[in-house]
């Protein structure tokens, strides 16, 4: 079995923080860190993946604040998200500051364990402008990129395989937020690629994804596509993963903290429907072998 933690937006550095769903409290990042780490003892979590958003802003001083953060008793891993590339040379800042969440030294990267390949692909967000994320809210991958993706998916085509990345294919459905709109709503043609994905690699189980700070889930031809909350908003949660040769396991968590340097964090349940209800924080399937 291959056991890991997703988690997502983070926003190490922000004060005061921009956009947010829930009461954010990264100011508390080493508190949150700390807890993290006994969560991914007491799971016996094999690494951690996070989806991106590690930081709110790019620069040198962000990139080692949050490297020396997520050194944690298990590997931590990256998913560049649009804060984290908010910097023309974000890219070559970490790759060469935070080498150890990239394997292999670039942005696209392969976890591969007995049960399960993972394909680590950070989106772009406009057109002609790579690694660097202006102003535009433009999800697409590069041409080398989904050549690079086709090529891991016809790899152990009989394995369970899962993809990392940062923009959600889906946004939250009215029925989960009760209002009469799509929470961030995703540009059609994003979404398209990625459901037609699914379905001429029938091996791709599940989509990871971040940005909205919510915990959704769609299923949609065979796979799931799930976006998480952030981690440094009340009531602080992650996403467990757990994979075997014929299942694949998702279950939601929280930190579990009462209080942060002493204070009760605050929690808006106007916008509960952040958490998501039980269908959209816990899946299983199960495959034949």
């Amino acid at each position: 079995m291959t056991r890991f933690i997703y988690l997502t937006d983070t926003h190490i550095g922000a004060n005061p923080i921009g956009f947010h769903q829930q009461p954010a409290y990264p100011e508390y990042a080493a508190e949150i860190a700390a807890a993290l780490d006994r969560e991914a003892l007491k799971q016996k979590a094999d690494f951690i993946i996070h989806g991106g958003d590690l930081i709110d802003s790019c620069c040198k001083e962000s990139i080692q604040k949050a490297y020396e953060l997520f050194c944690l008793s298990v590997p931590v891993y990256l998913c560049l998200g649009n804060h984290d590339l908010d910097h023309p040379d974000a890219l070559r800042h970490w790759l060469q500051d935070a080498p150890r969440l990239f394997p292999g030294g670039k942005p696209e990267f392969e976890l591969v364990t007995e049960v399960c390949r993972i394909h680590v692909m950070p989106n772009h967000w406009e057109e002609g402008r790579r690694y660097h994320w202006h102003k535009a809210q433009l999800p697409y991958f590069s041409e080398e990129q989904w050549l690079w993706l086709e090529a891991g998916l016809q790899q152990e085509p009989d394995k369970i395989h899962l993809l990392i990345t940062h923009s959600p294919v889906f946004g939250m459905s009215r029925e989960q937020s009760g209002l009469d709109r799509i929470i961030h709503d995703v540009p059609d043609d994003f979404q398209r690629s990625l459901v037609e994905l699914v379905r001429r690699f029938p091996n791709l189980k599940a989509v990871f994804s971040g940005h909205n700070h919510l915990n959704t889930l769609t299923c949609e031809s065979g796979a799931a596509f799930v976006t998480a909350s952030s981690l440094v908003e009340t009531p602080f949660e992650y996403k467990l993963i757990e994979v075997t040769e014929t299942s694949l396991k998702m279950s939601t968590h929280s930190l579990g903290l009462p209080s942060l340097n002493g204070q009760a964090p605050q929690y808006n349940e106007q916008k509960a429907y952040a958490q998501g209800r039980l269908q959209d924080r816990q899946f299983e399937f199960h495959y034949n072998g």
